[in-house]
C-alpha cells in the first residue's frame, strides 16, 4: 500500500511533457507483457503433453467375456472400462493448437505483431495541456529608482559615486610638477586629436554636436569639439568671421590670464580672497564680503577655465605651453579635492555651483589632452552631478537632490555638455529629466524662464534657460528660441556680467538667423568689456569696476568678474566649437 500511495502524484504537480512520457512508458511495458503471455500461450498449446488440447477418440477394444460362474457364487465385480467417447469433437483449443502446428513461423510472428499494434492503437493518451500564459514583470532600475531624501550637507562616508580602485588613478600632487605619461589611444580616440589645417569655416570643420540629449549615453559626443582652440591663426579666423576684432580679443584675454597667474597660491589653487596671495597681498580690494571667500574650488576653476578656452593646457607645446606649469598645478588642486571627496569637489563654503565649475574644467582639460590621469577625477565629478539631480523635478540647486533653480541648473548642464564633448559618460536619463525641469520653469512657450517656477522670468534667467535649450536639442529655427534671442538683443549687453555671459552665447548661436542682432550685440559687448578692463597697475587685465552690481559680483569679487568677462570675450572660439552649422543641423526636437 505504501508503494501505491507513493505513486499517487497530483496531476497538477506533473508537467504535461513528463505525464505523456510516463504514459507511453507504461503502455510499452504492458505491450511487452502481452507479447510474452501470448507467446507462452502459443507454446503451451502447441506442446504434445498439453492436457487442455482435448482427448482424441479412443479405439474400440473387443472385450472377451469370462466363462460364466455359477449363479450363486457369481459376485459382480466392477469391470474397468475405457472412457470411450462417442466420436467426441475436437475442442477449440485443440483446433487452435493444430492450426498453429501447421502454420509457418513467420505467419505466427506476423499475427502476433498485428495484435500488438492493434492493442497499442487502442491505448488513448491524454494530449499535453498547453502552458498557461505567464506574466513577467520587470522594472527599469534607472528609471524607477528609490531615491532618498536629500540632506543639507552630504557626508563623505555617503559617497554618491561607487567605490573604485583609486590606485589605478594617478592622484595629481598639490605642490609638485606631474611627470608626463604616455597616453595610449585607440581608433575611436583619433577623432579627438588636435588638427591644424587651413580652412575657411573652421567651426563647421571642428564643431561638435550640440544636441546633448541626442548624444548623451554614447562614448562622448560625436566629436571631441575642442579643435578650434588649437591654433592662434584659427582663432583669429573665427573671430574675424563672426565680425569681431582678433587683436582686441587676443590682447584682452592675455592680460586677464596674466592677472590670474599673479594670484595663484603656492598649493596650485586660487581664492576669491586675494589678501593672502603672495602675488597680491591685499592690493585687490574685492570682494568686500565674506560670502564665498572659503570656496577655493570654485575660485580655482574660474581661473583655469579661461586659460583652457584660449587653448592653453598642461600638455601644450609651443605657444600653447607657456602656462603649462600653472595649469598643471591648478588641475592637481582640483583633482586632489575630487579624489579625496570621492566625486564631491567642494567643502565648507562651496555648493553645487562649485561642483559644476570643477567638473567643467577637469572635463575640458581631459578632452583637450586625453591625459589618462584626469579621466577618473573628471568622471567622478560628473557622476556626482548626475546623482545629485533632483529625482522629482530634474533640477539642481545648492545641495544634492534639492529642488532646482534655473541658475544652478544652467551650470550643471554646461558641465554635462563639456563631459559629453570630452568622451565621458553622460546618462541620457539625466538629460531627459533636465528637460522636464526646463519645461516647469518656462513661460511664453519657452521664450522666457523663471527661477524655481515659471512666474518670475528675468533677463539673466531667460538667457540661461535658452542656452540650456540649445545644448539639449532646440534647432536654431525654433520659434521660441528666436523670439527669446530677439528680446535679449533688444536689451543689449549690461554691466551684469552673469547675464551678458549667457546672452552672448545665445546670440552667437543665432548669428546666422539674426545676423543684424548679433553684429550689434558683439560690437556693444566688446566695446563695453574693453572699457571696463583695468589697463595698468597690479590689477591690469582684471574686471570689476562698472560690473560690481551684477549677479554675485560683490560676493565673489574681482576674480569671478574677470573670469566671466574673459570667457564672454572668448565666445568666438570657446563656444563657437559647439555651435557650428554642422552641429546645429544635428539637433533633434
Amino acid at each position: 500500500m505504501r508503494h501505491h500511495a507513493a505513486e499517487r502524484v497530483p496531476q497538477s504537480d506533473i508537467c504535461p511533457a513528463a505525464s505523456v512520457s510516463r504514459r507511453f512508458a507504461a503502455a510499452g511495458r504492458r505491450t511487452i507483457s502481452l507479447r510474452r503471455e501470448l507467446f507462452a500461450a502459443v507454446k503451451h498449446m502447441a506442446s504434445p503433453n498439453n492436457p487442455d488440447e482435448g482427448t482424441p477418440p479412443v479405439r474400440q477394444v473387443p472385450v472377451v467375456p469370462r466363462p460364466p460362474a455359477p449363479p450363486a457364487a457369481a459376485v459382480p465385480q466392477p469391470q474397468p472400462t475405457a472412457a470411450v467417447a462417442p466420436a467426441a469433437r475436437p475442442s477449440r483449443v485443440g483446433l487452435l493448437g493444430g492450426l498453429l502446428r501447421n502454420t509457418p513461423a513467420w505467419a505466427v510472428s506476423m499475427l502476433v505483431h498485428v495484435i500488438v499494434l492493434l492493442a497499442m492503437a487502442l491505448i488513448v493518451t491524454e494530449p499535453p495541456k498547453p502552458d498557461k500564459p505567464r506574466l513577467i514583470t520587470a522594472s527599469a532600475p534607472e528609471v524607477e529608482e528609490n531615491f532618498e531624501e536629500f540632506e543639507e550637507q552630504m557626508e563623505l562616508d555617503q559617497a554618491i559615486v561607487p567605490e573604485q580602485q583609486m590606485a589605478e588613478a594617478v592622484t595629481l600632487p598639490q605642490d609638485t610638477v606631474v611627470q608626463d605619461v604616455e597616453v595610449v589611444t585607440n581608433a575611436n580616440d583619433l577623432d579627438a586629436a588636435q588638427v591644424a589645417v587651413d580652412v575657411v569655416d573652421v567651426t563647421a570643420q571642428f564643431g561638435a554636436a550640440s544636441d546633448l540629449l541626442a548624444t548623451a549615453g554614447t562614448a562622448g559626443g560625436s566629436a571631441a569639439g575642442f579643435g578650434g582652440r588649437t591654433s592662434s591663426a584659427m582663432q583669429s579666423d573665427m573671430v574675424r568671421s563672426a565680425g569681431g576684432d582678433p587683436v582686441l580679443v587676443s590682447r584682452s584675454v592675455e592680460d586677464a590670464i596674466t592677472f590670474f597667474r599673479q594670484h595663484q597660491h603656492p598649493d596650485g589653487g586660487w581664492s576669491f580672497d586675494c589678501k593672502n596671495t603672495p602675488g597680491c597681498q591685499g592690493q585687490c580690494d574685492n570682494p568686500k564680503h565674506n560670502t564665498c571667500l572659503k570656496d577655493r574650488v570654485a575660485a580655482t576653476a574660474l581661473a583655469l577655465w579661461p586659460m583652457l578656452a584660449k587653448g592653453y593646457t598642461h600638455k601644450g607645446v609651443g605657444e600653447f605651453g607657456k602656462h603649462k606649469q600653472s595649469i598643471e598645478q591648478g588641475l592637481a588642486f582640483l583633482g586632489q579635492n575630487v579624489i579625496e571627496g570621492k566625486g564631491k569637489a567642494f567643502h565648507k563654503g562651496g555648493n553645487m555651483y562649485s561642483q559644476a565649475l570643477a567638473a567643467v574644467v577637469l572635463s575640458e582639460a581631459y578632452g583637450m589632452t586625453q591625459d589618462s590621469r584626469l579621466q577618473m577625477p573628471a568622471q567622478l565629478a560628473i557622476d556626482y552631478i548626475m546623482e545629485g539631480q533632483d529625482p522629482v523635478g530634474g533640477g539642481w540647486r545648492y545641495t544634492p537632490k534639492q529642488p532646482g533653480d534655473t541658475s544652478a541648473f544652467a551650470w550643471q548642464v554646461v558641465a554635462l555638455k563639456s563631459a559629453n564633448m570630452s568622451y565621458m559618460r553622460v546618462n541620457p536619463l539625466v538629460i531627459r529629466k533636465a528637460v522636464g525641469f526646463l519645461d516647469s520653469v518656462a513661460s511664453d512657450d519657452g521664450a522666457a524662464y523663471g527661477y524655481t517656477d515659471a512666474s518670475t522670468p528675468a533677463p539673466a534667467r531667460n538667457a540661461a534657460g535658452l542656452l540650456c535649450r540649445v545644448f539639449m536639442g532646440w534647432k536654431s529655427d525654433n520659434d521660441a528660441l528666436r523670439r527669446g534671442a530677439i528680446k535679449l538683443a533688444k536689451q543689449g549687453p549690461t554691466g551684469d556680467i552673469y547675464y551678458t555671459y549667457y546672452a552672448t552665447q545665445v546670440l552667437f548661436h543665432m548669428q546666422k538667423q539674426l545676423p543684424a542682432e548679433w553684429m550689434a550685440w558683439q560690437k556693444a559687448m566688446t566695446d563695453m568689456l574693453a572699457r571696463a578692463q583695468a589697463k595698468e597697475g597690479h590689477q591690469k587685465g582684471s574686471y570689476f569696476k562698472g560690473m560690481e552690481g551684477g549677479h554675485a559680483a560683490e560676493a565673489a569679487g574681482r576674480l569671478y568678474v574677470t573670469s566671466m568677462a574673459t570667457m564672454t570675450m572668448e565666445v568666438y572660439f570657446k563656444i563657437g566649437v559647439m555651435y557650428s552649422k554642422e552641429s546645429a543641423d544635428d539637433f533633434v526636437e
